[in-house]
């Protein structure tokens, strides 16, 4: 029967130092059995999670690989850096007028670029299946936020943003409200058309995928030095209790 792992790590690790001092002869020896098997088992647990891991990265990675040739590299003088655009889109991008696109940054993040004619905005939001997801703030500074010709252009990205590309793609199949907002204030709106409901969410699929990948590949790290502590204190161990025979 496999034993509940009951300790933290670092705590675990110390155990043997800190506790079987106190007990000599059988108990000292059951006492260091029972950290040895906690130890075992706990390297066979992040084991079998890093085995996981490792099988949902090398999909993730199969399918951004498949994914990101089907986008464009744009150079804007706007812009710092380039970005990328899905190529079907490519002749719809930048906006000339109301409506809303989805870019992805050099780093593979996900970004909102969204226009309205005739009123100025700084935040949008997004209602679907019953849910809204909200955008951060995003004040006139004529970088991100800029009008010109009566077109208002406003980029958004961050944890909000993704949210939206979420929203949108759990919901592609139905009707999704997109709001111009205002300090608050709704000031315009307009229903996505299917190509705009693609556009967002095959998007976000991307990103969503790389953001997951990079996640995984620092979760792999943490766990193979976990496990080549655990193995070096079970060997540290070892070492001792065959020099005091």
């Amino acid at each position: 029967m496999k034993r509940p792992s009951i300790y933290p790590l670092m705590l675990l690790l110390l155990l043997p130092a800190a506790g079987c001092r106190k007990y000599s002869g059988e108990k000292a020896a059951a006492e260091r059995a029972a950290w040895h098997d906690a130890i075992r088992d706990s390297i066979t647990e992040i084991s079998a999670r890093r085995h996981s891991d490792s099988l949902r990265l090398a999909g993730l990675h199969a399918s951004l690989a498949e994914e990101l040739p089907r986008f464009t590299q744009i150079g804007n003088p706007r812009e710092v850096e380039p970005y990328y655009i899905l190529s079907s889109f490519k002749a719809s991008y930048p906006l000339t007028s109301t409506g809303i696109a989805a870019r992805m940054t050099a780093s593979e993040q996900y970004e909102l670029i969204a226009a309205l004619s005739g009123s100025r905005f700084d935040a949008i939001r997004v209602t679907a299946g019953g849910a809204s997801a909200e955008s951060d703030v995003v004040p006139a500074d004529q970088a991100l936020n800029y009008t010109a010709a009566g077109l208002t252009t406003v980029a958004f990205s961050g944890a909000r943003a993704d949210s939206i590309g979420e929203l949108v793609k759990a919901n592609a199949a139905g009707p999704v409200t997109l709001e111009y907002l205002s300090a608050g204030r709704r000031v315009g709106s307009v229903t996505l058309s299917g190509a705009q409901k693609d556009w967002l969410s095959t998007t976000w699929s991307v990103c969503g995928a790389h953001s997951e990948a990079q996640r995984l590949e620092r979760s792999l790290m943490v766990d193979a030095r976990k496990i080549q502590l655990m193995e070096m204190r079970l060997r540290q161990e070892g070492e001792k209790a065959a020099g005091s025979e």
